[in-house]
């Protein structure tokens, strides 16, 4: 799928070059300013570059003097870079965006970040603005995933009751036949994975049902997707709205479900970091995501899900709050997210995740 999009990306040579970064999963997109460069912003993100495309395109237009060096790597990465090299005075992001909101919000507590303040994000939901220095730009819900064609009648699994139960009920089918997030490796998944814990009764006893089925755990959002649409895999627990929803419209086998019994809303979370070499860049690119320009790319070519009640279209806060058949649980920032990030907490979660993966 990397190589695809990189191949892609070679083709639009007139305004980027994409490199390898120094890490083995980290890719360098360097987006050259439009005019004469007088400063550079460097972010981390986890977004796949395509999708942040036509959002340098314009912010850039705003802006035509600032080169933009994107790396795009996953959320742990992100996290554990920005503290090693802040650490180690070495360069680092001057913004971090990320879907792991819980490690945004410990990079914020711990130290790593600067304040911002503007209009644009005062306007944001008090949920989505912690202690103005992390902010949430998209609403992106946790789904289900399906494969249509291969299983139509997947479309009335719409509870993690229900699907816990057809995985039991259907074990010989459902063997190696569903796929999610692995939470030990992935932040997100991670992420995920606490959330249900606290907020629902029936989360373990579908996470003994996973197990049991010999589920897939992989790392993104991405290999989950390709998995159902190859027909390896028939159903996906807990994959990102805004990359199903992209894939969905362009593949007539896939189908979404909006869990009824409540549906995880995630925010990708902007923070400047403490060692940014150029804050003021970064203040103006969380200005220019948060703003209605930046919200309509977000909820047109990004397919991200934008925040602002004020945009119309399909992948918008609006729009899911009008089709949603059941409770929207945004993930709110704040000290809440840190208490699985204790040691301990994590390594108990975790301990109970590998046993119910063994059936114990």
């Amino acid at each position: 799928m990397k190589a695809f999009r990189i191949f892609r990306f070679l083709l639009l040579v007139s305004f980027l070059s994409i490199l390898w970064g120094t890490s083995s999963n980290a890719i360098l997109v360097s987006f050259q300013a439009p005019k004469a460069a007088t400063e550079k912003l460097v972010i981390y993100s986890s977004a796949d570059v395509d999708r942040i495309v036509s959002l340098v395109k314009a912010f850039q237009k705003r802006h035509p003097t600032i080169t933009i060096d994107y790396y795009e790597l996953d959320t742990l990465e992100i996290n554990q870079r920005v503290i090693h090299e802040t650490d180690n005075a070495m360069p680092t992001a001057d913004l971090a965006l990320s879907s792991a909101m819980d490690l945004q919000i410990k990079l914020v507590n711990d130290g790593y970040s600067s304040p911002y303040y503007s209009e644009e994000t005062k306007a944001l939901p008090d949920w989505a603005n912690w202690r103005n220095e992390a902010f949430g730009f998209t609403y992106e819900p946790a789904v289900i995933l399906y494969n249509k064609a291969l299983a139509p009648d997947l479309k009335r699994i719409d509870s993690r009751f229900e699907l816990a139960k057809l995985l039991n009920q259907q074990s010989a089918r459902m063997q190696n036949r569903v796929i999610t997030y692995d939470p030990e490796f992935s932040g997100l998944g991670y992420l995920y994975g606490t959330q249900d814990a606290v907020r629902s009764e029936d989360f373990w006893y579908l996470a003994r049902s996973l197990g049991d089925s010999g589920v897939q755990l992989v790392t993104n959002s991405a290999s989950m997707i390709n998995s159902v649409a190859d027909g390896d895999a028939l159903i996906a627990y807990n994959v990102l709205g805004s990359y199903a929803l992209a894939r969905a419209r362009d593949n007539q086998d896939l189908a979404i479900t909006i869990p009824q019994d409540y549906c995880l809303v995630m925010s990708r979370i902007a923070v400047i970091s403490k060692a940014a070499l150029n804050p003021e860049a970064a203040g103006k690119f969380i200005d220019f995501l948060v703003s209605r320009e930046g919200q309509q790319l977000i909820a047109g070519p990004a397919s991200l899900y934008a925040i602002r009640t004020d945009i119309s279209g399909v992948a918008t806060a609006k729009k899911l709050q009008e089709t949603a058949s059941g409770p929207l649980i945004p993930i709110h920032l704040g000290p809440g997210l840190l208490v699985y990030l204790d040691r301990m907490k994590r390594k108990d979660f975790l301990s109970r995740w590998r046993r119910a993966m063994e059936g114990k």
